[in-house]
């Protein structure tokens, strides 16, 4: 038993060690741009483009027009416009759903960049001043961007976004053997409208949609057995704002509303076969599960602020928000299979839940600032939060099952229920600022917080013949309070050099029960240099130590960070930009679990050791063709050599993940530039090669441009 134990728990902190460096993978990898999107020589020219048509825009009539490369003058609009077309081609070896998981890039036609840019030659057109469309990556890529902007002076600015996102998620074969796995599409999107957006007083309308379907497979708990199930996700969310601002001598004032809608009615059922389930060394196997889980939200918004100044140093702002839902949800659940003896079979199992939560909160927002001359103020911002959960909920189930050939019999069982958390926190932070112009600022101040925490709730148990009352929760009540230094100076010796360094040391807690404030200190350092107009140089440390006094847990962790990158850009068709990023974790807590009733403890000690090299770089090899280059090399190295005991558990994941780039860009002429992309992934893990995977992918692409 202890073995598998271990097993358990080292899968479980796996996953979350999984999830930490893939976190930070693709928070390196999105910090940069990939090459598909990178610029060439031609599209940095494109800003002195602009010049020359807004130049012939307004070029008098007996002058002589220079027409731009690109760009028109229509009517009384000067226009811009290009777009990309292109087709991918991927290749995968190896486990392909962990590609799907990080990457998600598929075969197909692709719209990789579309752009419309209108603007009226005068500066004042009859439906429209200006006019901006883009579109990013349409056809299916896992992240799919369009926008629309419009605006008028002094009657209305329209704003459009639409995003689609391609989720798809796997624990991999050697957890819980891959059955909660999900390939799911959403749209978000969001359109606003603001009337007289130059004037005193302004109207705010918006709509905004969020909508998820496609296939996921939750699993079910069936005679102590996990089973996958088959499901289709489909909920949406609806919001409808509308507001109002004004500005009335130096102050401004806004209030807003919003009405949100929300509905979630997932299709869920087991396999079309008798299902072994997880533990195929047991007699437990479910023959059929239908489960109904249909979920409704309102909920109501009310927020508004003023901003201001009373006299010349004394300056305000106050912002509030208040939120009501209410939701309803149910769960119907119908199932049959054998039990975990081979003679004993569950000829039906029905469970039902109804639940009613409603969730009302109010966060208030004050800050106020002091001049106390030209270089020092004071500043005082005060937060108060407050929200609650309150739910009730009733479930019952009933089981009618039979033995070999005996009559069938029946169990039932209720709960009762109701639950409320509550929380009131209060958080204050005073400082007193210094600045000296561009030169020299800094600021020193405190920061308190105080929580209030409640948990209170009923639940009774019932069951047949005798329907005892079982078990009733008890209270807990708990007041937190917690304070903090904080502190920072910016240093500009000369226009090209700049230096940041902060600092926060103290007490920190946002757990609900039970968890002592943790003991933290943060610093951060940053140093910008410009060494010449052409060449930068940027550099970063970051430090965090976390540590948890209290007895049963008494975790620890420190984080040390370290960047440094360089950029060159000598002209348009030579650029490098290149870095360096080392993020040492560490983290320790307790480990208290029994077996056959008796108490083990030990330690479990986590690592990661990432390092992550970038590099960007384009160069013209002719007036027509550039080559472009990008390059991502991402290792942890794991835990390094420690002894540990024999009821402690260590946890890494040491892996490698490295990713070059490459493109071709030849300009056939000014309208018309021919791409071809490649790039190059692969994931290994040392210590396990199940989720490895190597893929190729190529774009061939033309960018017209008008």
């Amino acid at each position: 038993m202890k073995p598998k134990v271990q097993t358990i728990v080292h899968r479980l902190v796996r996953s979350c060690a999984l999830a930490t460096s893939l976190a930070l993978l693709m928070a390196v990898s999105y910090a940069q741009s990939s090459v598909e999107k990178s610029e060439t020589a031609q599209q940095k020219q494109k800003q002195e483009d602009e010049l020359a048509l807004a130049r012939a825009a307004v070029a008098k009539p007996n002058e002589k027009r220079e027409e731009p490369e690109t760009g028109r003058i229509i009517g009384g609009y000067s226009v811009q416009s290009s777009m990309e077309l292109g087709y991918r081609f991927e290749s995968t070896r190896g486990y392909r759903n962990s590609f799907l998981s990080q990457v998600n890039v598929r075969d197909g036609f692709r719209v990789l960049e579309y752009s419309l840019d209108s603007r009226a030659v005068d500066g004042s057109g009859m439906l429209y001043d200006s006019l901006r469309s883009d579109v990013t990556n349409a056809g299916g890529d896992q992240s799919q961007y369009f926008s629309l902007r419009m605006d008028k002076a002094r009657v209305y600015r329209f704003d459009a976004n639409v995003r689609r996102f391609n989720y798809f998620r796997t624990p991999g074969p050697d957890f819980a053997r891959d059955i909660r796995n999900s390939d799911v599409r959403q749209q978000v999107s969001d359109y606003n409208l603001k009337l007289f957006p130059q004037r005193a007083v302004r109207l705010n309308f918006g709509y905004a949609r969020s909508a998820a379907k496609g296939r996921d497979n939750p699993d079910a708990s069936f005679q102590r057995d996990l089973f996958q199930l088959l499901g289709h996700p489909r909920w949406q969310a609806n919001d409808y704002r509308t507001g109002i601002d004004a500005t009335w001598r130096k102050w401004n004032f806004n209030l807003s509303g919003l009405y949100r809608t929300f509905k979630n009615d997932p299709d869920i059922l087991s396999k079309p076969f008798v299902d072994p389930g997880l533990n195929t060394t047991d007699f437990a196997t479910l023959s059929f599960l239908e489960r109904d889980i249909p979920l409704r939200s309102h909920s109501g918004v009310v927020s508004g602020s003023v901003q201001g100044s009373i006299g010349e140093r004394f300056h305000v702002v106050v912002r509030g928000l208040h939120d009501d839902e209410l939701m309803r949800g149910r769960w119907l659940e119908q199932s049959s299979g054998t039990g975990l003896t081979a003679n004993v079979k569950i000829l039906s199992a029905f469970f039902n839940a109804d639940s009613v939560t409603k969730r009302p909160s109010s966060t208030l927002d004050a800050a106020a600032t002091f001049d106390l001359s030209k270089n020092f103020s004071l500043n005082d911002t005060f937060r108060y939060t407050s929200f609650k959960i309150q739910g009730d909920m009733r479930t019952a189930s009933t089981t009618l099952q039979q033995t070999g050939t005996a009559t069938p019999t029946t169990s039932v069982s209720r709960t009762f229920g109701d639950r409320l958390t509550g929380l009131t926190s209060y958080s204050n932070i005073a400082d007193l600022g210094m600045n000296f112009g561009r030169k020299f600022s800094a600021n020193l101040g405190w920061r308190a917080m105080h929580r209030e925490v409640d948990l209170i709730g009923t639940v009774t148990s019932a069951s047949s013949p005798l329907f005892t009352p079982g078990v009733v929760l008890k209270d807990e009540v708990e007041s937190v309070a917690t304070n903090a230094f904080v502190g920072g100076v910016r240093v500009r010796p000369s226009n090209r050099t700049s230096f940041m360094f902060d600092v926060e040391h103290g007490t920190a807690n946002n757990a609900f029960v039970r968890i002592n404030p943790l003991d933290f200190t943060r610093v951060r350092l940053r140093a910008q240099i410009q060494a010449t107009d052409t060449l930068s140089f940027d550099g970063a440390f970051t430090s965090v130590d976390r540590t948890n006094p209290t007895p049963q847990v008494q975790n620890e962790s420190d984080t040390r960070s370290y960047t440094a990158a360089v950029n060159w850009e000598p002209n348009s068709r030579l650029w490098i930009n290149a870095g360096y990023d080392y993020h040492d974790l560490y983290t320790t807590a307790n480990l208290r679990y029994s077996l056959a009733g008796v108490l083990t403890t030990g330690k479990l000690l986590a690592y990661g050791r990432i390092s992550s090299f970038f590099m960007n770089t384009r160069f013209s090899l002719t007036k027509r063709l550039d080559a472009l280059l990008v390059y991502y090399y991402i290792k942890d190295l794991g835990a390094p050599s420690v002894s540990a005991g024999t009821s402690d558990t260590i946890l890494a994941l040491p892996l490698r993940r490295h990713n070059p780039e490459a493109r071709l860009a030849y300009r056939f002429n000014n309208h018309v530039t021919g791409n071809v992309s490649y790039r190059h992934y692969s994931y290994n893990e040392f210590n396990s090669g199940v989720m490895d995977y190597w893929s190729n992918i190529l774009t061939l692409s033309a960018r017209f441009t008008f």
